[in-house]
């Protein structure tokens, strides 16, 4: 059975993805995911206020597509 140890890091599109273990990371603790989801929720209160009509409609590509401007791009 793979426990997925043996996997390696892997760079695509200028971005390395690998496992929290490869990069060192340790695992939140409980009241850190609590005060996580509070600022989460804080935040979705300050979105709701926002009157439908002020809401922003388009978004540029920038703020979300990674590919946009890169040999990637399709």
């Amino acid at each position: 059975m793979d426990d997925g140890s043996s996997r390696v890091s892997k760079r695509i599109a200028g971005k390395t993805f690998s496992t929290p273990e490869e990069a060192g990371v340790t695992p939140p603790t409980d009241e850190e995911l609590a005060h996580a989801e509070k600022l989460f929720d804080e935040f979705e209160e300050m979105i709701d206020a926002v009157a439908p009509e002020d809401r922003v409609k388009e978004v540029s590509p920038k703020f979300w597509d990674d590919i946009s401007g890169t040999e990637y791009e399709t």
